[in-house]
């Protein structure tokens, strides 16, 4: 069984690494697929890259500007007038907006923290169900080529006159029906190659046959040691963050409350009767808080931090009841297939082989050799439903705390870089 990581998915989009186009499919050529082609982690990068360019701009200072007046505009009698205008922001606005950047990119990476690990679960699950389409596929060719077996069985019996010609056409009904869900089988691995390519983001993934241990389910650890780490997870780091940000902006809106100060210098330039005479210019210009007091979006920002911070105990109580409803469903998925491959399978194929051979004896009718290969194919079915319910929850609970559930998988790492 291989073991992924977020930090090991990560890694494939930060060196780009090259994914093998020989066959077979491995988990680790889905995971490397994905980081290269697929659009959402590929958004999410780029949103996260462009808040660099929003704490560039959160640093910058105001330009200054410059103004020429004019009064008089004949040769003798003119004044003219240069000035050099700089505003001087005041109340701490500059770093405000400083914080208020940087709390959104601690969001952006979080939500690229989150975006990833969804999407490693999203692999992980239409990785194992291809690889359970392709196991259900083997067992409904395995359950037609029996049925086909017992059909020429009952066939010799029946021209032999041993058995009625109904057994005989019995068993080529029950042949039928298993070459009918063979092809239901074939089409389920199409859908599964087509879930696979979308959550890939890469068509190679169709034209590839996926190969791992789909019987081989990974330790978790307890629930009550799981539920701390969701803090520690991209959702609620996203949540937080967004937290920050929102709190950050009303420092913003109270800083817009205090005016920012005007400095103006210069020269003034006056003729008069020919005669030219240079003056030096300074002025201040400070805007009077009389009708704008910025209380409406200083409203709205503590409004809005509120919500924020509400949010992120929405997100605390939803991803506390998404980590025990995914752990349940491990839980109850890996305990049923444990009980079926230790005790059901082995009993179905026992009776299936003792009734295969009592018919050929006569000691058995066609319904009773029916009734065991049903009875094996449904548990085949059963037990690889419940393997592809046990990866599917396992990743699940593997993008909520944002790591594997437990370190112990029994296969070492593929180091994937990123």
């Amino acid at each position: 069984m291989l073991r992924y990581t977020l930090s090991t998915f990560l890694a494939v989009v930060s060196l780009g690494a090259t994914v093998a186009r020989a066959e077979p499919l491995t988990l680790d050529d889905a995971f490397a697929l994905a980081a290269q082609n697929n659009p959402q982690l590929r958004s999410a990068h780029f949103n996260a890259d462009a808040t660099s360019g929003a704490i560039m701009q959160a640093a910058a200072r105001p330009n200054p500007s410059l103004s020429l007046l004019q009064e008089g505009f004949s040769g003798a009698d003119r004044t003219s007038t240069a000035l050099i205008n700089q505003t001087i922001e005041l109340g701490g606005k500059r770093n405000a907006r400083l914080d208020v950047a940087s709390y959104r990119r601690e969001a952006a990476l979080a939500s690229l923290d989150s975006r990833a690990a969804a999407l490693q679960a999203d692999v992980a699950s239409a990785f194992y169900g291809l690889l359970a389409a392709q196991r259900q596929l083997q067992v409904a060719n395995e359950s037609a080529q029996l049925a086909a077996r017992s059909a020429g069985i009952a066939d010799r019996r029946a021209r032999a006159g041993k058995v009625s010609p109904v057994e005989a056409t019995k068993a080529r009904v029950a042949a039928s029906a298993a070459d009918i869900e063979t092809a239901n089988a074939r089409r389920r691995v199409a859908t599964a190659l087509d879930a696979l390519a979308n959550a890939t983001g890469s068509e190679a993934a169709r034209t590839r046959t996926a190969t791992g241990d789909l019987d081989t389910l990974a330790s978790v650890e307890p629930l009550t040691e799981l539920l701390p780490r969701i803090d520690g997870g991209p959702d609620s780091r996203a949540a937080r963050a967004e937290a920050l940000r929102a709190n950050a902006a009303i420092t913003v809106e109270k800083a817009k409350r205090i005016p920012d100060i005007t400095i103006s210098a210069g020269m003034k330039r006056i003729s008069t009767a020919g005669a030219a005479i240079n003056q030096a210019v300074i002025g201040i210009s400070i805007p009077l808080p009389v009708f704008d007091t910025n209380k409406g979006a200083l409203l709205e920002a503590v409004h809005q931090a509120e919500k924020a911070d509400a949010d992120v105990d929405a997100a605390h109580a939803r991803l506390q009841l998404e980590l025990t409803q995914a752990y349940a469903a491990y839980e109850t998925a890996a305990g049923e297939a444990r009980r079926l491959k230790a005790d059901v399978l082995p009993a179905a194929r026992e009776a299936l082989d003792a009734v295969s051979r009592g018919y050929e004896l006569g000691k058995f009718a066609f319904l009773d050799v029916l009734d065991a290969q049903r009875t094996l194919f449904q548990g085949e079915s059963q037990y690889v439903q419940a393997l592809d319910d046990a990866h599917r929850a396992y990743a699940e609970i593997g993008r909520l705390v944002g790591a594997p559930a437990s370190p112990t998988r029994r296969d070492a790492i593929t180091s994937m870089g990123y």
